[in-house]
């Protein structure tokens, strides 16, 4: 029996800084390249599409447990009292069956967190991201 070439979720790891990061529930990322419009003088019609700036951002679902720190926890965000020394941090998401990393950052910089506590549910909580640049199995680091 042959292996399926389509990805599954349940089936990736994320790392944070090299280590296993294992409350994350879902991940999504984003890049953008717009592009601007190059007109020639005296021209309706346009004659190139320049690129501009390149952004990637994404944002992780995390499960929130006893003793983690949340984001804090694996130097995603240093404390509240030392956020001026805080440092970049790299996530990866690597297919557990054919070790192959589909997406890799290593500097990026949490733009926001939030939390929710329902009465029956679990605590979880949304963290988002922004990183310089990244890479995947097309174009390994």
């Amino acid at each position: 029996m042959s292996n399926s070439l389509t990805l599954a979720g349940a089936h990736v790891v994320v790392y944070v800084n090299s280590r296993v990061y294992a409350q994350v529930s879902g991940f999504t990322w984003s890049s953008t390249t717009p592009r601007k419009v190059i007109y020639e003088l005296d021209s309706v019609i346009p004659a190139e599409l320049a690129q501009t700036i390149t952004s990637i951002s994404g944002s992780l679902k995390l499960f929130r447990l006893i003793g983690d720190g949340g984001v804090q926890g694996p130097g995603m965000v240093a404390p509240f009292e030392d956020l001026s020394k805080e440092r970049y941090f790299s996530l990866q998401l690597i297919e557990r069956r054919s070790d192959t990393c589909i997406f890799s950052a290593g500097s990026c910089s949490v733009e926001s967190e939030s939390w929710s506590a329902e009465a029956k549910g679990l605590i979880t909580g949304t963290m988002n991201f922004k990183a310089l640049t990244w890479t995947n199995e097309v174009k390994p680091k």
